[in-house]
């Protein structure tokens, strides 16, 4: 089944959106907590609060920061600046104050639509952010006064979604999306998932993310399929929400959550309507695929995504898997590895990860001189080290920042983070470097058991067979676990700080 739109490919996100919402008017758009609303009703929200926004004096190209926990206000707070040709900017609502202040001051927000608990640190924050009109109740989103939305005409080059990024090297930059790279993203996404609006998207990522509200949200919405929400991933109430839907996107974390509970293996067993699992922000650990992928009775689509590119390459549905790959790149997008010298590897060789295509973002926002700099050479270059196969599949072997340098060789930690992971008696690891006065760098890795009983000299033998001297650690630490982000990514700099 397929969306009977003239306007399926505009390259236009809002006309996109626009066409699926009249397309699919009375069919079921999103369901929390067993109650469904139609997507004539959810864009009739929508369409209310961006009013209300346009009342307050938000005018096309002003930038709405959402700081919520509650996800049905969240969305219609989202799609409600997309139709008044605004930015949506979506914000951790963990974050600190501080970090709010730098978010909302860097982005020049007009209007923050708040939570409850957020809103004593917003209030606090105003007099701190000149460019603030208007401090909005995430309920008016959600249940907003009467009132209609002029039917603007928006440029396909207008920003629309702006996303700040780790800020792994740095103070997080802005990150804007255009209408156009945001439909074309996720277009090609669509494709090559073989999303339908028959299809029911389980949704437990957060939004402020651009894996659960682009990735997720955005695409169900521009398909047409219905998603479920969930307020947050919970290792048991997950598992029988999936089993009402179709498609479940995840990161590693919630499979492993998973595989420690007792119930998983049932669970899966009556999933028969689900036909995809994806995962990303990190590779599933290889040694715990078999089992998993056992269980599901069908592959863990790996895929590799970022801020500034969206989803970029995944496996395809019908396989080939190679194990630890991240894919082909997705339909439109063209992706090179170079050496130092700028100049494309042979095939297999590590190196810089770089991109061209519809799908990157603009710009960095307010931001000349970085984004002259990641495009310097034609190319984004995303930071990331990878080596392609000869059939083209993508491995990522890390981040260039992360790539450790001891006596003149390089270490890529996921290639040691993977070989240590396999040894019996090991949770999870990560690899980091820190200073040496003699080698530039020393490799550490630090540990989580699953065998509180694992010693280190365990490891070292298992190692010794599996990497060369300079790659194995000299430094071992066990830890009770890994710091992550929300989205379950490791921190190094936080492990790296508590060791140097």
């Amino acid at each position: 089944m397929s969306i009977p739109s003239s306007r399926e490919t505009s390259g236009h996100f809002l006309d996109e959106l626009r066409a699926t919402f009249a397309a699919r008017s009375g069919h079921p758009a999103i369901v929390y907590q067993d109650h469904a609303w139609t997507f004539g009703e959810v864009e009739a929200k929508a369409q209310r609060f961006a009013a209300r926004m346009i009342r307050l004096g938000l005018s096309p190209g002003d930038r709405v920061a959402i700081v919520t926990t509650d996800k049905r206000p969240s969305l219609a707070a989202h799609l409600g600046i997309q139709f008044a040709g605004a930015v949506t900017l979506p914000l951790n609502p963990r974050s600190t104050p501080d970090e709010l202040r730098y978010y909302l001051q860097d982005s020049g927000a007009r209007m923050v639509v708040s939570g409850q608990n957020e809103w004593p640190a917003i209030e606090a924050l105003k007099p701190a952010l000149p460019e603030l009109r208007a401090l909005i109740a995430d309920r008016e989103a959600w249940d907003p006064p009467d009132g209609q939305a002029p039917d603007l005409n928006i440029p396909r080059d207008a920003p629309c979604l702006m996303l700040y990024s780790s800020g792994t090297t740095g103070r997080p930059k802005g990150v804007v999306h255009t209408q156009a790279n945001l439909a074309s993203s996720l277009r090609a996404l669509g494709r090559c998932w073989r999303f339908t609006p028959d299809d029911v998207l389980v949704n437990v990522l957060p939004l402020f993310h651009i894996h659960g509200l682009s990735f997720a949200a955005n695409l169900s919405l521009l398909t047409g399929c219905t998603m479920r929400i969930e307020e947050s991933f919970h290792p048991r109430r997950t598992l029988d929400a999936i089993g009402r839907g179709t498609v479940f996107m995840a990161i590693p974390t919630f499979y492993y959550s998973f595989l420690e509970r007792p119930e998983f293996r049932a669970a899966a067993r009556s999933w028969s309507s689900v036909r995809l699992f994806t995962c990303g922000s990190a590779p599933i650990r290889a040694e715990v695929l078999p089992e998993l992928e056992s269980i599901l009775g069908r592959p863990v689509i790996n895929r590799y995504g970022m801020t500034e590119g969206h989803v970029i390459t995944s496996l395809p549905l019908d396989g080939p898997w190679p194990s630890g790959s991240v894919g082909l790149p997705l339909e439109g997008i063209e992706l090179r590895i170079v050496g130092e010298d700028g100049t494309p590897t042979p095939t297999g060789e590590v190196g810089s990860v770089q991109l061209r295509g519809p799908n990157l973002f603009r710009q960095y926002w307010r931001r000349l001189d970085a984004t002259r700099e990641a495009f310097a050479s034609g190319w984004f270059d995303t930071g990331d080290l990878g080596r392609r196969d000869e059939a083209g599949f993508l491995t990522l072997v890390g981040r260039k920042n992360d790539l450790i340098i001891t006596n003149g060789f390089n270490v890529y930690p996921q290639v040691v983070e993977r070989a240590i992971d396999e040894c019996p008696g090991v949770n999870e690891s990560a690899v980091f470097g820190v200073p040496d006065p003699r080698r530039g760098e020393r490799v550490v890795a630090a540990v989580v058991r699953a065998d509180p009983n694992l010693t280190e000299t365990q490891i070292r033998t298992h190692l010794a067979e599996r990497l060369v001297d300079y790659q194995r650690p000299g430094t071992i630490v066990f830890v009770p676990n890994l710091p992550r982000n929300a989205m379950g990514k490791v921190l190094r700099r936080d492990l790296r700080a508590t060791t140097e």
